[in-house]
């Protein structure tokens, strides 16, 4: 798969430009040309950003555009078959294209995007990172047999086990399914040894946990049957019962006994019991004067209903003083003297008669009264006689006392005492129960925890790891050290790693002579060239079937010689597309280059 062609638009100067590549480019012209702006294009349509810029941020990426859009196509070649890549950017929204739709862009990329896209931030990891990823992606597949039970074992020298081969056994069972080369069996086994060291302290830290969660009571030295404590916490309780009981009964009867001096009392000024009879007989005497009284009103009521009458008649004679009412004539058959003196005497009548129907009623009133208080007497007696009944026959219930001499207050303190003490005595029986089984437990995932941190080490990039590399290391620099020579034109230069098994020892450079000088003392024209070789060795190697390689005015740091060998031997690498850009003219790279 190779990069055919190149569309560019509002990214830095580029407006609608295209280039076509072929398996060597080289993109020559002055500083801002643009040269720079096609290398980031590719890296754009590729990645999705430019490195040395956040990923995943459309402002980051707008930044490099005056336009404020911004889009990339970029053609491949796949045996014949073109796929398109075309990625637009805008202020409002980023928009991915493909053709066709199935083809993984991350398939192509995950394999070159570091180092070879973005050398600057391979270069600045770690020294232990560094020799990770070469030993992870780079170096060669070993061959050979592993004696895992022989290096498990030898990694255990420092650590006092009573039972090696039983930990021993342990590792051999975590590193079952380990598969592939030895270095790959290796890299699997360190990762497994991590993954039970993180389980493993977890569970120490709960081991530990539950260690600290137990009591132990050293002062405890009571009775060592908690049934025997049960037994008098249960009999305790039933004596508390009891005397609650008791006590609460004793405090009724007390109330009772007042109740029934008052109710005695009570009852003795209403007049007593024997007065309820006599209140029954002159209760029927007050009723039938009652009735007597009220049939008594009736009938004054009736006279003076008929008295009125009659006071009506007289007094509409008087008014109309003799005349007819009909004829309005005088009528001689009237004696208005007579009428008036009949009147008066009615008027006597209806006077005496209202006078007695007010004493008659006002006697009504007092036999009613008499009777309800009768009536409220005769209640009240009853009452308090029930009252008394019920009082006198709950006063008999009255609980048997139980046989202690303690106060509540003293069994409540006992069964506290005797509580504290099952507590203590079973909080010591689970620390008994408990502890040994934890102990062992914990004695023994600290002695799986020794051999996996000298297992961890021993598998480690700075242990087994490098021992494994040593071989594929010397076949890489042997390969490199071919490029540079022949790029360069120097045979005392060689290519070299220092592979140390001393923690962030690990590093590369040249030797010159017989001086090793690491990457980052060298010269800008043996880091050009290094760099180059690197990058070459890493393409060939990797498993993306993009074999590209990008490289961006270094050549401008090499002498002329330099430039031309560089691009002799870059014609006869035809498995890896080389786009180059500087502004360093070469005369041997004429067919090669495209003028921005």
């Amino acid at each position: 798969m190779k990069i055919k062609s190149i569309y560019i638009d509002g990214l830095h100067n580029a407006v609608t430009t295209t280039y076509n590549f072929t398996n060597l480019v080289y993109l020559f012209g002055r500083n801002g040309a643009g040269k720079t702006t096609i290398l980031n294009g590719i890296q754009l349509a590729l990645l999705g950003y430019i490195p040395g810029t956040a990923k995943n941020s459309r402002e980051a990426i707008l930044r490099h555009s005056k336009s404020g859009t911004m889009t990339v196509r970029l053609v491949l070649d796949d045996n014949g078959s073109p796929i398109t890549i075309e990625r637009k950017f805008d202020n409002k929204a980023t928009k991915l294209t493909v053709d066709p739709e199935t083809f993984d862009i991350q398939s192509i990329t995950s394999e070159i995007e570091l180092p070879i896209f973005n050398f600057n931030e391979f270069i600045d990891q770690t020294a232990n990172k560094l020799k990770d990823y070469f030993i992870q992606n780079i170096l060669p597949t070993t061959d050979g047999e592993l004696n895992w039970r022989d290096i498990l074992s030898n990694g255990l020298l420092n650590i006092t086990v009573e039972d090696k081969a039983a930990v021993v056994d342990y590792g051999m069972d975590l590193i079952s399914k380990v598969s592939g080369s030895p270095l790959e069996q290796v890299t699997q086994a360190n990762s497994l040894f991590k993954e039970e060291q993180s389980f493993n302290k977890a569970e120490l830290a709960r081991l530990q946990a539950t260690i600290d969660s137990l009591i132990y009571y050293g002062d405890y030295t009571g009775t060592k049957d908690v049934s025997e404590l049960n037994a008098k916490l249960l009999s305790l309780g039933a004596i508390r019962d009891a005397l609650i009981r008791y006590n609460s009964a004793e405090a009724m009867l007390a109330q009772h006994n007042t109740e029934i001096t008052r109710l005695k009392e009570r009852c003795e000024d209403l007049g007593g019991f024997e007065i309820m009879a006599k209140l029954a007989e002159v209760q029927k005497g007050c009723q039938e004067e009652l009735n007597n009284c009220t049939g008594q009103i009736s009938k004054l009521e009736q006279d003076l209903r008929e008295l009125n009458a009659i006071k009506h008649n007289l007094d509409n004679i008087i008014s109309g003083n003799g005349i007819c009412p009909y004829t309005q004539d005088p009528c001689r058959s009237i004696d208005l003297n007579e009428i008036k003196v009949k009147s008066n005497a009615n008027d006597l009548l209806i006077d005496a008669r209202m006078g007695e129907l007010q004493t008659m009623r006002d006697h009504e009133q007092n036999l009613k009264k008499r009777i309800d208080n009768n009536e409220n007497v005769i209640a009240t007696l009853t009452g308090i006689k029930e009252r008394l009944a019920f009082l006198e026959q709950s006063m008999s219930a009255l609980p048997e006392k139980p046989d202690t001499t303690m106060s509540l207050t003293e069994l409540d303190q006992e069964i506290q005492r005797c509580t504290d003490d099952k507590t203590k005595l079973q909080a010591n029986q689970v620390y008994e129960d408990t502890i040994e089984n934890i102990t062992k437990l914990k004695y023994q995932a600290e002695l799986n925890n020794s051999a996996l941190s000298a297992w961890v080490k021993l598998t480690d990039i700075n242990g087994l790891q490098t021992s494994l590399t040593e071989k594929p290391f010397e076949e890489l620099a042997v390969k490199m050290t071919g490029y540079i020579q022949n790029m360069y034109g120097d045979t005392t230069l060689k290519a070299h790693f220092n592979i140390s098994t001393k923690a962030n020892s690990f590093s590369f450079g040249l030797i010159r002579g017989d001086k090793y000088i690491p990457y980052d003392q060298l010269s800008a024209g043996e880091k050009c060239l290094y760099t180059l070789a690197l990058m070459i060795c890493i393409t060939d190697s990797n498993k993306s079937p993009l074999k590209l390689i990008l490289v961006d005015n270094s050549l401008d740091n090499l002498d002329d010689i330099a430039v031309e060998n560089t691009f002799t031997a870059l014609k006869n690498i035809n498995n890896i597309q080389f786009i180059m850009a500087g502004v360093k003219a070469c005369k041997n790279a004429e067919d090669v280059i495209i003028r921005v």
